[in-house]
C-alpha cells in the first residue's frame, strides 16, 4: 500500500512538473526574444520602409519592408516569419539573399520581440500573421507572395497558407506540431502533457492548395530530422521535402546544395 502510494504521488509530481514546462513556462522555452526601445534605429544598406500596425487586442506590430532597387525588376515579395530569437536587427538582413532573386522582402517582429508590443497566444500570432498578408495584399496579388517559414515562423507561415492564397509555401527547420517536437525529444514521458502553443503544422499543410518546399538538415539537434519528416505525410505528390546533409537548424544557407535547391525553387517561381 505504502508503495503503491509512492508511485501514485511520483506520478502526479512528473505530471504537476511536465505541465508546469509545457504550458505554464512554455513561453520562457520556444521565445527568446531580444527587445528593442521604440526609438531604437535599424541601419540596412538597402531602402525599406518601417511600420508599426495595430493587432488584435492591443498589440502592435513592427515591421521592415524592403525595396528592390528601381534598376531591378520586382518579381513579387517574400512575406518572412523568422525563428524564435533575436529581431529584426537579425533577421532584416536576409533581404540580400532574396533581392538575388528579385523579390522584396518583408519581416515582422512577433509580440514581445523588438518593438512589437502585446500579450502573445497562438491564436493572436495567426492573426497578427494574417494582418501581415492583408497588408501586403494591397500591393501585391496572391501569385507574387511567397509565404516563407522559418522554425518556430513554420507555425505561421502554416496556418496562414492553409487559409489565404500565395506563390507557395517555404519552410526551412520546420516541425510536425508543439507536441510532437516535445516528446521527439522526451519519448519516453507518457502522453498527458498539456500545451499552451500547439502549433499543428501538419494538420494545416493539406490546405495548403499550392507548392510546398521543406528545407531540413540531416544534423539538425534543435529540430530533429525525424520530427520535420513527419510533415512528409501532408505534403502532395508535387510537393518537394529537401535534406541538407549535416545541415544544422541554423546553418542551411552555408550549403551549396540549399543554394542550388533555393535558385531552382525561386527561379521557376519567377519564370512561371
Amino acid at each position: 500500500m505504502i508503495t503503491l502510494v509512492y508511485i501514485l504521488s511520483g506520478f502526479l509530481g512528473l505530471l504537476l512538473l511536465g505541465n508546469l514546462f509545457t504550458y505554464v513556462l512554455q513561453d520562457l522555452f520556444i521565445f527568446r526574444p531580444d527587445k528593442l526601445t521604440s526609438g531604437h534605429e535599424f541601419h540596412f544598406e538597402a531602402d525599406y520602409e518601417e511600420l508599426s500596425l495595430c493587432g488584435k487586442a492591443g498589440g502592435r506590430l513592427n515591421a521592415l519592408w524592403f525595396h528592390l532597387p528601381k534598376k531591378q525588376q520586382c518579381r513579387g515579395v517574400v512575406l518572412y516569419f523568422h525563428g524564435n530569437s533575436g529581431n529584426l536587427a537579425r533577421w532584416g538582413n536576409l533581404y540580400h539573399f532574396f533581392f538575388r532573386f528579385g523579390y522584396d522582402f518583408f519581416v515582422c517582429d512577433y509580440r514581445g520581440f523588438g518593438k512589437s508590443r502585446g500579450p502573445r497566444t497562438e491564436a493572436l500570432l495567426y492573426d497578427d500573421a494574417r494582418l501581415m498578408y492583408e497588408y501586403l495584399r494591397r500591393f501585391y496579388p496572391p501569385e507574387k507572395i511567397i509565404i516563407f517559414g522559418r522554425s518556430i515562423g513554420s507555425a505561421m507561415a502554416c496556418r496562414l497558407a492553409s487559409e489565404m492564397p500565395a506563390r507557395s509555401l517555404v519552410l526551412e527547420t520546420p516541425f510536425a506540431s508543439m507536441r510532437d517536437l516535445f516528446y521527439t525529444y522526451y519519448p519516453f514521458l507518457p502522453r498527458l502533457f498539456l500545451f499552451k502553443y500547439i502549433f499543428p503544422n501538419r494538420e494545416y499543410l493539406p490546405r495548403v492548395s499550392y507548392p510546398v518546399y521543406i528545407f531540413q538538415g540531416t544534423a539538425d539537434f534543435i529540430v530533429p530530422e525525424r520530427c520535420a519528416a513527419r510533415l512528409r505525410p501532408a505534403l502532395k505528390p508535387a510537393d518537394r521535402f529537401i535534406t541538407i546533409e549535416m545541415g544544422r537548424h541554423n546553418d542551411l544557407m552555408i550549403y551549396d546544395r540549399y543554394h542550388r535547391q533555393m535558385d531552382e525553387i525561386l527561379r521557376y517561381e519567377k519564370e512561371e
